[in-house]
């Protein structure tokens, strides 16, 4: 096989920059074996760590038309590899760093990095073959299959899979032209008046600081709500968890995108114009919302925080399906919930007397409590009791009784 380069070096590393058919890839490369180690429990171990992603790896390749990888790194030994070097010369550009590399066909290949692509490749290669003619961008290194030579290469392998930074969730959402739930998320982000400027934070995680006395949500936030949402509308269109998949893995055509964009912004704008407080955060201007106490050190509105928003979109989706009405009928409905987490029912709970958020909560309780808070008979005998017994040991109690469970959910006059 004679393939174009461009040779290179950094650090001890000599490398060659090119580009190998699909085909060749399913001919030439090895898994991961005894190279990078003597020990058959270890080989074995990335073996079976990279079968998680690979039929993920396989599907994108047979579906995405834009599909694209970056480069693959592979390590080659024995064999007799030979380099036969170019003169390029362009007007007073000069280079000897191009040229062909020829492997005579009986050399180890193997993945450094990118074994889980590797893979998906053969895997693509095997169901169509009309594939066979793609090219991957790949880095060839060269391997020592000695004590020094597997330790040099251990140690890149590491230094590729464990110093590569994780892209954050919130830069994938910004990003993500395949998810329609991302999409979808930035659409409203840009539309609608309830996420504009500083209401939403833009951070690598869903949380925000009691300090933050303006912000509705966060994006990472924003987006496991969407998703929620997406869930219960596909769930009533009678898609197929595999179908759902394939609209957060492949962008569906345009007309369906904005199907599911508008679905969901209309959720919000219900939301946003049936709830009183949310009603009144949008009229008013970011110098006067710290006034209104939505968040700060002292608690706030249930809405502004991620733990309670999530299980009120959980909660909304499943009163609707139970009760099988719209939108706007069970938002109006979901406005018995006390908002204000420094009083009953969610002091202790939600909220602790050291003015923070109880670490201890669990998601599926503060859903229950909200569905009990509109129509105690939608929340199961079982779930009832389970919320009842979490609700008495946070507060201290061995148990209570539903009457008393009831007394917590009573609204005070001043809230």
């Amino acid at each position: 096989m004679k393939i174009a380069a461009i040779k290179g070096k950094m650090g001890i590393w000599t490398y060659y920059v090119t580009a190998i058919r699909f085909e060749d890839i399913t001919k030439y490369v090895s898994p991961i074996t005894k190279e990078i180690s003597n020990n058959d429990n270890f080989s074995n171990m990335l073996q079976r760590a990279i079968t998680d992603n690979v039929d993920g790896i396989k599907d994108y390749i047979l579906n995405q038309k834009e599909r694209f990888f970056n480069a693959l790194v592979l390590a080659i030994y024995d064999g007799k590899p030979e380099w036969f070097e170019l003169e390029v010369e362009v007007e007073e550009y000069k280079t000897y760093s191009v040229g062909v590399l020829e492997l005579s066909g009986n050399e180890i290949i193997f993945p450094v990095d990118g074994q889980h692509r590797v893979e998906g490749i053969k895997k693509a290669l095997e169901e169509n073959t009309g594939l066979a003619n793609e090219k991957v961008p790949v880095i060839l290194i060269g391997h020592q299959n000695t004590t020094e030579g597997k330790q040099r290469t251990r140690r890149l392998f590491s230094t590729l899979n464990r110093r590569a930074r994780k892209v954050n969730d919130n830069e994938l959402i910004a990003l993500d032209e395949d998810d329609v739930v991302a999409v979808a998320t930035r659409e409203i982000i840009e539309s609608n008046e309830l996420f504009a400027g500083n209401r939403l934070v833009n951070v690598g995680n869903k949380n925000i600081a009691s300090s933050n006395h303006v912000a509705f949500t966060s994006i990472i936030e924003l987006y496991q709500c969407n998703r929620i949402i997406f869930d219960f509308i596909t769930s009533q269109e009678g898609l197929k968890k595999k179908d759902k998949e394939q609209l957060l893995l492949y962008r569906p055509d345009n007309d369906v995108t904005e199907k599911y964009v508008k679905k969901i912004n209309e959720f919000w704008h219900l939301m946003q114009n049936t709830i009183p407080s949310l009603k009144q955060y949008i009229s008013a201007e970011e110098n006067e919302i710290q006034e209104l106490h939505y968040r700060d050190e002292e608690g706030g509105n249930l809405l502004f925080r991620p733990i309670a928003l999530t299980q009120y979109i959980t909660a909304l989706c499943e009163y609707m399906q139970k009760e099988d009405c719209d939108v706007g009928n069970a938002i109006s409905e979901f406005n018995k919930i006390p908002l204000t987490i420094q009083k009953k029912p969610w002091i202790n709970i939600l909220w602790t007397q050291d003015n923070k958020i109880n670490g201890r909560i669990r998601k599926k309780e503060v859903k229950n409590m909200m569905l009990y808070c509109v129509k105690p008979e939608l929340v199961s005998k079982k779930d009832k009791l389970s919320m009842i017994e979490y609700w008495a040991s946070s507060i201290g109690e061995e148990t209570i009784s539903e009457e008393e469970l009831k007394r917590m959910i009573a609204i005070d006059e001043d809230m």
